[in-house]
């Protein structure tokens, strides 16, 4: 770099604008302190949620639709008539309900026909199998977390639209409950989408 002819002087160069290595020593540590302080201040609003929470997990008293059940999560542990105050997707979905005479919108044909369709939802687990392969043995033997991943995909499609990447929202619990019963796991793990 110390030669740089006279033809180059307005020629951008390779590694010719990069900072040495001492002069932003601290600039990793800037950044790694801010994302551990936006993580940490998530963690205390995690805490602090659960805490406010906590009772949702020895009963169902919250639940207003009939078809939740109690769940090992608190953020899993809402009815559909909760969430419907909260999105208004699940407000016009339960709107669509309640006219056809049903309490919960697990009872709508298209949630039926959709999420807890072994035949439907098969397409969409070749279809992950073929953009993830290869996967280990365990997770070919344990289908029933593929079933359970793309009937939440499913469902977020179904409920959301598209929310766009790393943006998830949780399901009600009655929601959960009907797609963990249809897809049972046999060690009784399951996972959230």
């Amino acid at each position: 770099m110390d030669e740089i002819h006279e033809n180059q002087l307005s020629e951008v160069l390779p590694y010719q604008f990069e900072p040495k290595p001492d002069q932003n020593s601290n600039c990793s540590e800037y950044f790694t302190d801010s994302e551990s302080q936006s993580s940490s201040n998530e963690d205390i609003g995690m805490k602090a949620f659960e805490a406010a929470n906590a009772w949702r997990l020895d009963s169902l008293k919250w639940c207003h639709c009939g078809n939740c059940a109690v769940h090992n999560k608190v953020i899993e542990n809402f009815c559909c008539k909760e969430k419907s105050l909260e999105y208004d997707e699940y407000d016009s979905l339960l709107s669509q309900a309640e006219e056809a005479g049903h309490q919960c919108l697990t009872c709508l044909p298209e949630f039926a026909e959709n999420m807890l369709s072994q035949t439907v939802l098969k397409i969409d687990v070749c279809r992950y199998l073929e953009e993830n392969w290869p996967l280990g043995d365990e997770d070919i033997e344990r289908t029933h977390k593929l079933y359970h991943l793309v009937a939440y995909q499913r469902c977020s499609r179904w409920i959301f639209q598209i929310l766009g990447k790393k943006r998830r929202r949780p399901f009600s619990s009655c929601i959960y409950a009907k797609i963990r019963q249809q897809f049972a796991s046999p060690d009784g793990l399951y996972y959230t989408f």
